[in-house]
């Protein structure tokens, strides 16, 4: 049997970038290479696109590899369907995972992981996602979302809203960047307005300010299409009160603890919530949401609830993952792992030619393997 290309882009314009590198890196090493034939390609900060050899692939961060980039190696977002059967976008945040880079792909008819343009676009706007989600009857943060125009215009009725609209504690964040990426926790105007400056300062055109959620902090990986499933949930440990991007996918940076530590009904009344999340969503292949788990003690409702707070349509596959973790409490190995996040990309995202079916054929498409299917 013909080996499947796969392509898998790493690096890419955001502030994510690194860990794009950890999570491409791992990914060319866990596609198999009796199964695949695997093309790394680099994105750079301006969006080009450059074949990378191994030697390069172990280069400890995209600056390295940028530096040793020549024209020979360039090629086009268009070259890639005569390249590759299957595009592994392991881009994270920024025009990755936004939609645009699923929007190009959709165009030149190859299929990828992960959602598609809607799906991706949607959860990369945590304001337009929450209020989504909102409307379909899920819990989220109490939120608001200042303009860059408004705070220049009138700093004291911006923070006289968040002060009448919000609690004491708020968190400060972009609303359509990465996970864990210039988040600030403030309880006073000078720290809130210390935070909305520094986004303001980084080119953000817009600050989303929420509520601080007490509670378990909770993130949960996601897989299926048409019927996802929910990983078992893992508590997330933060040494600084929010967690860092390095404790999340760096090893020995963070501590999680898989599956959390509730009772069995708590785990399913998280992971019903979250799969339904996913599919309102319209998510596909595979993600990892982040949620808090209130008990009924401390719920404002007296009930337990959950209370999402956002998603990760292209989470990071760094080998630290927690979605390692939870696939691991089912029986599934890490190469298993991606291969099935390959076969529901192909499954979602195939065209009808010949020569993709040929290739769908070889994959065996299904939702799940048969295995990992057993162990779910």
């Amino acid at each position: 049997m013909d080996r499947i290309k796969i392509a898998v882009l790493l690096g890419g314009d955001s502030n994510e970038r690194e860990i794009s590198l950890e999570s491409g890196r791992n990914i060319v090493y866990k596609l198999s290479p009796s199964k695949y034939q695997v093309l790394p390609i680099f994105v750079t900060g301006e969006r080009k696109l450059y074949r990378i050899d191994e030697r390069m692939l172990v280069h400890n961060s995209t600056k390295e590899i940028t530096n040793c980039l020549t024209d020979d190696m360039r090629i086009r977002l268009s070259d890639l369907p005569a390249l590759v059967d299957f595009v592994f976008i392991a881009l994270h945040g920024g025009v990755g995972e936004n939609g645009c880079f699923q929007g190009a792909l959709e165009m030149l008819g190859t299929p990828y992981n992960g959602s598609s343009v809607f799906a991706s676009a949607l959860c990369m706007n945590k304001y337009k996602a929450n209020c989504f989600l909102r409307t379909q009857g899920f819990e989220v943060p109490k939120h608001l979302l200042i303009s860059r125009e408004s705070w220049n215009q009138n700093k004291a009725d911006c923070l006289a809203k968040i002060r009448a609209e919000l609690p004491n504690t708020v968190i400060v964040k972009p609303h359509d960047d990465g996970c864990s990426v210039m988040v600030s926790k403030a309880t006073n105007d000078e720290q809130i307005a210390a935070a909305v400056e520094q986004l303001f300062a980084a080119g953000k055109h817009d600050a989303f300010i929420e509520e601080c959620v007490s509670g378990m902090e909770l993130t949960v990986g996601v897989m299926g299409n048409e019927h996802p499933i929910a990983l078992p949930p893992s508590q997330a440990l933060a040494n600084a009160g929010i967690l860092s991007i390095e404790e999340k996918f760096l090893p020995g940076a963070g501590e999680n603890q898989t599956p959390a530590p509730l009772p069995a009904t708590s785990l399913q009344l998280v992971q019903k919530t979250i799969a339904a999340a996913y599919k309102a969503v319209g998510c596909k292949g595979y993600a990892r949401i982040d949620c808090f788990y209130q008990s009924a003690e401390i719920s404002p409702t007296g009930s337990e609830r959950v209370i999402i707070l956002e998603f990760n349509t292209l989470p990071g596959v760094t080998p630290a993952t927690v979605l390692f973790h939870q696939a691991a409490e089912l029986g599934i190995r890490p190469t298993d792992f991606v291969d099935m996040i390959v076969e529901l990309g192909f499954a979602e995202h195939m065209t009808g030619t010949s020569a993709k079916e040929r290739i769908a054929e070889q994959v065996i498409l299904r939702p799940i393997t048969a295995a990992s299917q057993a162990a779910l």
